[in-house]
């Protein structure tokens, strides 16, 4: 190369294929993807928009009550049927006498979301199925 043929273009190669243009086909096709991207978002922006902030609607279950070596084990289920998710969710059940409450417990379960359900348990030193038993949700917080 000498210096008389700096600056000078490159020649086209005429061994080299040409950059091959966009189908029309893949036009159509990344058009249908970006529409459909399109409605998903306008579908969410429109459901959050539209829907009714509902609280959460908490109902509880007993599903077994077992003999540990402490006491007793009384499992339950929390259901959420509600609009809303409960974080920090408290539950507490009552062993009550005669009318009085013999003795309580707790516990937290941190994450129901809506329309959805969570396994949780409470510990007892006394019978649960000799006494009446009460389970209530006290208290959660948004997320």
């Amino acid at each position: 190369m000498s210096w008389s043929d700096v600056g000078e273009p490159e020649k086209a190669n005429p061994t080299q294929p040409a950059l091959e243009s966009t189908s029309p086909l893949e036009w159509v096709i990344a058009a249908i993807g970006g529409l459909l991207v399109v409605a998903a978002i306008a579908y969410m922006v429109v459901f959050a928009a539209a829907e009714p902030k509902r609280p959460p609607t908490v109902t509880l279950s007993v599903t077994s009550v077992t003999t540990t070596p402490g006491g007793y084990l009384v499992s339950f289920r929390a259901a959420n049927a509600g609009g809303a998710t409960a974080a920090g969710l408290q539950v507490s059940g009552e062993l009550r006498e005669g009318g009085a409450v013999v003795e309580t417990s707790a516990v937290t379960i941190d994450y129901l979301p809506q329309q959805s359900e969570r396994e949780g348990g409470l510990f007892f030193t006394r019978d649960p199925e000799d006494l009446a038993l009460s389970l209530r949700a006290e208290g959660y917080s948004e997320p």
